[in-house]
């Protein structure tokens, strides 16, 4: 994997030239991600109770207002085995992230001794939003593969192509989020350049967009432009989604 100091470092040295040849620029936003198995005798029912009072924890700070949490849970995935959930925390930047972090080292150590998780893999990333969709949400539902790009494309040039995609299937009608994301710390290693995300807030929506992409989508001029940046996408898994705490 090309780590995020690699994918920084081709956004940040794009030459002048380059940068005004560019029609969108990314917003970074932070995301930790909480791989973890349920303890002995532990359910989703106790995570959803211990969210709860977490929730509730959190209030009594004033650091996490920023900060929006989902849980995820692997639904369409090649070995179920491996994990149970995963908690997703979603911060503006990363001088609230490290706040709220540095506050949880300090002051967190009875609400992860009543956790009825433990993790096996705890990632930080950063991410550039593509779409976000509209609407209120129930159960949504996630899906992300692993994407490398073809020689000489940098991460700033995959954004802009994978942002004119997303207006344009915005437009046939399409409402779905995306996400480049660069895992860093604790991220899986693998030939890959970044993770993509693509969520609805409503499971159905991903069935009926998915119909969309077929009918009306593909074969567009921004759908085959993709083909000119992206040499594959791979390690494809799908997970339901809820939000245990909205950002404020």
């Amino acid at each position: 994997m090309r780590y995020l100091s690699l994918g920084l470092l081709a956004f940040f040295s794009t030459s002048t030239f380059a940068q005004e040849a560019m029609k969108h620029e990314p917003v970074s936003n932070k995301a930790e991600y909480y791989i973890g198995t349920f303890n002995d005798r532990k359910d989703r029912g106790d995570l959803l109770d211990w969210a709860a009072d977490h929730v509730e924890w959190q209030k009594q700070y004033g650091l996490y207002e920023s900060m929006s949490s989902h849980l995820l849970t692997p639904y369409f995935i090649s070995d179920t085995t491996t994990h149970d959930v995963v908690w997703l925390n979603i911060w503006p930047n990363a001088t609230d992230q490290y706040a709220g972090l540095e506050n949880w080292l300090e002051n967190g150590e009875k609400q992860v001794s009543k956790l009825p998780v433990t993790n096996s893999q705890v990632v930080d990333t950063y991410q550039w939003a593509l779409s976000v969709p509209e609407g209120e949400g129930s159960i949504g539902m996630v899906r992300f593969s692993d994407c490398k790009l073809k020689d000489g494309v940098t991460n700033l040039q995959a954004f802009n192509s994978l942002k004119e995609y997303a207006i344009a299937a915005r437009g046939k009608g399409d409402n779905l989020g995306r996400k480049m994301i660069f895992p860093s710390a604790g991220g899986t290693e693998g030939d890959y350049d970044y993770v993509y995300s693509l969520y609805a807030n409503n499971t159905s929506e991903i069935g009926s967009n998915s119909d969309l992409y077929w009918a009306e989508i593909n074969g567009s001029d921004e759908d085959l432009a993709l083909n000119a940046i992206i040499d594959s996408c791979s390690n494809y898994r799908t997970y339901s989604s809820i939000e245990i705490k909205g950002a404020e």
